[in-house]
């Protein structure tokens, strides 16, 4: 999203650049309280955008998240939704707790090839399987809170529920760190190579018509716009393209058929 929806640019700033915090105040927020968190988000998200209504469109993209999740890294406790929300910007994003977000000018944008949008949504994907954004809300609330003020507010619905949805819409705003992005990436391609589907049609060719319409330095959305740390999009198709030659060479590919646009009744 590009709508600034709570906090400005300095506070979210000013939280993803301070130290990290201490090990040990890790893992506290549970899978639940994220969802829970990621509840707060997805209502503000469709408050704020109207759904996107195409029968085709929809059932494509349902279609393609069903096998995703299938063979992207399980988070016990998440269970992912994928929305199409109403947009001509060239957007997709996670918000905590397997809440995922497509555009239809993403749509537009690839012209609705299902590869293409199969990596980005393998992408988001990645985002909530790695946990980036419970790490990304801890680290928040502990600096904004404070440690003790930190364990309190977890036991305080209210309180914790409406601050981290207020963190993770800022993280969805201003982008993730950029070792988050490449993990994203390393997720895109594993899941979309174990799906059966090829990564260099995927996440890659994407990265790639991104460069190509944009330029390295674009800013897209989760797929591409971030703080300064932000990689530029050139460099994310140079390791994406590492780890797919890794993979290849660790793991036999077994070619899948991709769901065809346009199979709505």
């Amino acid at each position: 999203m590009r709508k600034t929806i709570i906090f400005p640019i300095l506070a979210i700033c000013l939280i993803l650049l301070l130290p990290a915090f201490p090990a040990h105040s890790r893992g506290l927020l549970s899978t639940a309280m994220e969802v829970e968190i990621g509840k707060e988000v997805r209502d503000e998200v469709l408050t704020e955008y109207d759904l996107w209504e195409d029968e085709d469109d929809d059932a494509l993209i349902q279609e393609l998240a069903q096998t995703l999740v299938e063979y992207a890294q399980p988070r016990e406790g998440i269970e992912y939704e994928f929305y199409l929300i109403e947009s001509e910007e060239v957007n997709a994003f996670a918000a905590p707790g397997g809440f995922i977000f497509l555009t239809n000018g993403l749509l537009d944008f690839v012209d609705r090839d299902p590869a293409m949008i199969a990596g980005v949504m393998a992408h988001e994907i990645g985002h909530v399987s790695q946990r980036h954004h419970r790490d990304a809300i801890e680290k928040g609330l502990y600096h904004r809170l404070g440690f003790a003020l930190f364990l309190e507010v977890l036991d305080i619905d209210e309180e914790w529920v409406e601050i981290g949805g207020a963190i993770a819409l800022m993280l969805i705003e201003q982008g993730y760190s950029r070792e988050d992005e490449y993990d994203a990436d390393e997720q895109a391609v594993l899941t979309t190579y174990r799906a059966g589907w090829n990564p260099g049609e995927g996440i890659i060719e994407f990265l790639r018509e991104i460069e190509k319409e944009y330029g390295s330095g674009n800013e897209l959305g989760d797929i591409g716009r971030c703080i300064a740390s932000h990689p530029d999009t050139d460099r994310r198709v140079y390791f994406a393209e590492i780890f797919l030659e890794e993979v290849v060479h660790s793991e036999l590919f077994e070619p899948r058929p991709l769901p065809t646009y346009g199979q709505s009744d």
